[in-house]
């Protein structure tokens, strides 16, 4: 049986570098004030015993843990990874790190990772939407950190905003498909549960369409799973072309599906645009190179989390924020498809 491991200290450091502990202790937390060489001396040692600075007792004296805690709904869309590299991008400089926790659109695994943050003691938290159980909520309003709700635009955000309005992105996507002379166009969004942008979306569409005086039948409005998929999208595209009636164009309001159904169609001699257009949402690396280009809505994942980041730095260093809530926006990406 190995020999239990203790856990190195200041004092171990000190002693094998045959340096004051007071001095060690003011090369870590005053760096500026210690003599280069000693410095050096001092972190060689550190790196030679494996030291690794109690962060929990120092939060206790500074009131700063130097983590900020983040929630996305999903990992394997990489809109989300990019937002969180925007994100740890801005902290790193800033020298501070980032948690992060998946809850996979569940407002129930929103509250426990919110929880476990503030228990962690986070100097701020940065959600996904505006969707939150009652109790989350209360746990954010009463929060004494920055609050962050990222990835949409209204007007009962906790405390900041930033992201781009979802609803005018899905009118404008919307008109522009009226506007080309499709008639008999179909939905498929996001999974709406727990989901604010997907509901804004749903709204944006319906809203363009009854601005142009067109139908939209409940059939015309669907749903994929959660998580979104290229297969659910594959899928359901082939259960919509196999209609008596199928539509003339399919505005997908999540990506992978969009490029699930473009791979079904064409797998099956579809032709688009010429039988059927589809547009997508998300404008992944992946869209702009399938054998007919996406046309979609491209939204700036990374900048949001940048955006993000900064807000929170600002509020941490007492720096005044011009504008409680950003608006990144987003741009329709037209490319063949549509």
């Amino acid at each position: 049986m190995p020999p239990a491991r203790t856990r190195v200290t200041l004092k171990d450091v000190s002693k094998a570098s045959g340096v004051s502990l007071i001095t060690v202790s003011r090369a870590l937390r005053r760096p500026e004030t210690v003599h280069p060489d000693t410095r050096a001396l001092i972190h060689r040692t550190i790196d030679e015993l494996g030291y690794v600075p109690n962060l929990a007792a120092r939060s206790l004296t500074s009131q700063r843990s130097d983590m900020v805690g983040v929630v996305v709904p999903v990992l394997t869309s990489s809109l989300f990874a990019d937002f969180s590299e925007g994100i740890a991008s801005v902290l790193r400089a800033n020298d501070l790190q980032m948690l992060l926790g998946v809850s996979g659109r569940s407002v129930e695994h929103e509250h426990e990772a919110v929880r476990t943050f503030i228990a962690r003691q986070a100097d701020a938290i940065i959600v996904t939407g505006f969707t939150h159980a009652d109790a989350c909520r209360a746990l954010l309003r009463k929060f004494s950190g920055p609050v962050i709700e990222t990835w949409n635009l209204r007007d009962e955000a906790i405390d900041l905003s930033i992201g781009y309005s979802n609803f005018d992105a899905a009118v404008d996507m919307t008109r522009y498909l009226i506007g080309r002379g499709y008639r008999e166009i179909a939905m498929v969004g996001g999974a709406f549960e727990n989901n604010d942008q997907a509901s804004d979306r749903h709204a944006g569409f319906l809203h363009a369409m009854k601005e142009a005086g067109l139908p939209t039948p409940e059939e015309n409005v669907l749903a994929v799973p959660n998580p979104t998929t290229i297969q659910s999208g594959g899928e359901l595209m082939m259960s919509l072309m196999r209609r008596r009636r199928p539509p003339d164009a399919v505005f997908f309001q999540a990506e992978l599906p969009a490029q699930g159904a473009m791979f079904a169609c064409l797998s099956e001699g579809i032709r688009i645009p010429a039988d059927v257009a589809i547009a997508g949402f998300g404008d992944l690396s992946a869209s702009a190179l399938l054998p007919v280009p996406m046309t979609t809505i491209k939204i700036r994942a990374t900048e949001i989390g940048e955006c993000a980041a900064r807000m929170v730095m600002q509020r941490l260093q007492d720096e005044p924020i011009d504008e409680r809530a950003a608006d990144i926006g987003y741009e329709l990406k037209i490319r063949k498809s549509a």
